[in-house]
C-alpha cells in the first residue's frame, strides 16, 4: 500500500447530496449509465476515493448499490453489525490518512442479524452467548450497546423490531465512538478539519437511507 497523492474531493456536504441522490437513484430503478470497463482502466494505476464507508456484512446493503458508486469512489469496510476491530481501524487510517479520504459513513441497517441476536441473547440473561465462538466478538460490544437502550422496558427480544432498530442506530452511534477513541490519527484528522465522519442507517424494506444527526 503505498502512499497516494492528494487530491482535491468534495465537501462533507457535497459528499452527503451525492450519497443521498445516489440513494434516491437506487430506489427509483433508474442508476446512472456507466462505462465500467473505462472506470477499471482509469484506476488501474492509482485510486482516489473521497469516502470511507463501514458497513455490516448483511446482504442486502451493499454500499455500492444502494449509493449507486462506481469504481474507485468509496473505500469499503464491511463487518457484522457495522462495527470496526483493530485491522479495520488501521484499514480506515490508510484510506483517511494515506489515500486522503475526506469523509467516514458508518451505515448501520434495520433488521441487522447481529443486533437481533445480541437482543436475544440479553433477554435471555447472556446464556445463549456462551458457546458462540469467534461470533462472541461480534455479539459482545453490541450487548454494551443494548444496555444502553433505556426507553423500552418491554419487548426487548428480536420479536421488537422496533427495539432491534433503536440499538442498531445506537450501535452505529457507538461505532463513531469507537473510532475516534480508539484512532488518535483518525481524532486528529477529525479535529484539523480533514475528515468528517457521520453516521447513516439503511432501511432494507425501502430502500431509503436516513442520515444521523
Amino acid at each position: 500500500m503505498g502512499h497516494e497523492p492528494h487530491v482535491r474531493h468534495p465537501t462533507p456536504n457535497e459528499i452527503v447530496d451525492e450519497l443521498l441522490e445516489g440513494n434516491r437513484r437506487f430506489r427509483d430503478g433508474v442508476r446512472r449509465e456507466r462505462d465500467l470497463p473505462a472506470e477499471v482502466r482509469a484506476t488501474g494505476d492509482h485510486q482516489h476515493p473521497k469516502m470511507a464507508i463501514v458497513g455490516c456484512i448483511d446482504s442486502r446493503v451493499a454500499p455500492e448499490l444502494v449509493f449507486d458508486l462506481g469504481i474507485g469512489e468509496a473505500f469499503d469496510i464491511r463487518l457484522a453489525g457495522a462495527m470496526v476491530d483493530d485491522a479495520a481501524l488501521g484499514s480506515l487510517e490508510y484510506a483517511c490518512g494515506v489515500a486522503g479520504a475526506g469523509y467516514l459513513l458508518v451505515l448501520g441497517h434495520t433488521g441487522c442479524g447481529a443486533v437481533k441476536a445480541a437482543c436475544d441473547i440479553a433477554c435471555d440473561g447472556g446464556a445463549a452467548g456462551k458457546d458462540l465462538g469467534n461470533i462472541q466478538a461480534v455479539i459482545a460490544p453490541i450487548l454494551e450497546t443494548i444496555a444502553t437502550e433505556t426507553t423500552t422496558t418491554g419487548g426487548r427480544d428480536s420479536s421488537n423490531l422496533e427495539f432491534v432498530d433503536r440499538v442498531a442506530e445506537l450501535n452505529v452511534r457507538r461505532t463513531i465512538l469507537e473510532i475516534r477513541r480508539r484512532s488518535s490519527l483518525l481524532e486528529t484528522l477529525i479535529g484539523d478539519g480533514a475528515l468528517a465522519i457521520a453516521g447513516a442507517m439503511y432501511d432494507v424494506r425501502s430502500g431509503a437511507v436516513r442520515m444521523l444527526d
